[in-house]
């Protein structure tokens, strides 16, 4: 594995946030205890290779227990060469530094594949710090990254990662987005009271 450049470009998805937190709030933004939080056969059905019966258990398992990525730009919708699964184990607080697992799933041998991982608006990337490359990539095989990230603020915040498989007839390139929730942070307790006999927290008064 190698790191490229710590140059990063900038990504706000304003058009996005809404229908990926709809997403989110609706369980697709981790799993727990092995369970898929967000099941779909979209990964599978488009993949032949994840659904032939003498697939890599290791890709069974990331099918079974992650959640999919939501694929982003024109023809997001169109069969392609690879698949990118997340998990988030627990809900992060906010400052909290958490981290999401990616698994990607090609579905074709290619000498490189790059992955580059940003945050939406409100969330930091933490590691990677730039650009990873992973060489000698086989078909049905299970590449994967953690991935660290802080929200100083509670609220929805979107993992993207952009997956560049380096083909014969040219790079195939996919952004797939994942929307994740950070919690409010917990009120604190009230302090103990010490009131006197009639005060709020003390004693009832006597007549």
């Amino acid at each position: 594995m190698r790191r490229g450049g710590a140059t990063e470009r900038s990504l706000t998805w304003h058009g996005v946030v809404g229908a990926l937190a709809a997403a989110c709030l609706a369980g697709g933004c981790h799993s727990d205890n092995g369970s898929s939080a967000n099941p779909s056969s979209r990964s599978t059905a488009k993949h032949p290779v994840a659904a032939d019966a003498a697939v890599d258990p290791a890709v069974a398992e990331v099918n079974r227990t992650m959640a999919p990525g939501v694929p982003l730009g024109a023809g997001a919708s169109a069969e392609t060469s690879l698949d990118v699964r997340f998990n988030l184990a627990s809900v992060p607080a906010p400052g909290e530094t958490f981290k999401v697992d990616v698994a990607v799933l090609p579905a074709l041998t290619a000498p490189v594949l790059r992955l580059a991982v940003t945050g939406g608006e409100g969330l930091t990337v933490i590691e990677p710090e730039g650009p990873v490359s992973f060489e000698k990539v086989q078909a049905g095989s299970v590449v994967r990254l953690a991935v660290r990230a802080s929200s100083a603020v509670a609220g929805t915040r979107i993992v993207l990662v952009r997956a560049t498989l380096d083909l014969p007839g040219g790079p195939e390139s996919r952004t797939f987005a994942y929307p994740l929730v950070v919690g409010a942070q917990a009120p604190p307790a009230p302090a103990p009271s010490s009131g006197g006999p009639g005060t709020k927290g003390g004693p009832p008064a006597t007549r």
